[in-house]
């Protein structure tokens, strides 16, 4: 999942030239999902190698936005671990989950843990569920207030996109 992929990034980078820049990498398999940034393939190595090529493909066009690595048992497990299953079945894009590159500290789960809103967020492994219950646009706990108080970065898809990254 390569982070803050959209409209902006899509005039220097289309999805078809992203395909076509991890298979000349060595990477099979490969197909995008939506026009988020969502690169799914075949490849053998460990994560953090995985995520430099892909990091080094997005700088070959320019582009520094992070990526993250998930295998689809990771994936399949996410989907177990979801901490909000009402939301899941009843507001598939106000259920995200923020995949972060590992898991946060003691304190910075206390920093989450402070927040007040009408948000509920939980912290399982290295991936934050958020259940934004009155809506993602309007909502204070935002992506970036998220990454301040966990003192990470992260990438989020929607609960729906979580379902189809693990479909293919």
């Amino acid at each position: 999942m390569i982070r803050a992929i959209g409209p902006a990034t899509h005039t220097v980078m289309s999805m078809g030239d992203l395909r076509a820049a991890a298979v000349a990498a060595g990477l099979e398999n490969v197909r995008t999902l939506l026009a988020t940034g969502n690169l799914l393939f075949e490849a053998a190595g460990r994560e953090v190698d995985i995520r430099r090529t892909l990091e080094g493909i997005v700088g070959d066009f320019g582009l520094t936005n992070e990526v993250f690595v998930r295998q689809p048992e990771e994936i399949v497990a996410t989907i177990e671990a979801n901490p909000f299953p009402l939301a899941a079945a009843r507001r598939l894009n106000h259920l995200l989950v923020l995949f972060l590159h590992r898991m946060p500290s003691r304190e910075a789960l206390d920093r989450l843990a402070g927040y007040e809103g009408p948000e509920h967020a939980r912290v399982v492994g290295r991936e934050v569920f958020i259940d934004y219950v009155e809506g993602v646009g309007r909502s204070k706990l935002t992506a970036a207030v998220l990454e301040r108080r966990l003192g990470l970065t992260g990438t989020a898809r929607n609960w729906n996109t979580v379902g189809k990254l693990l479909q293919g």
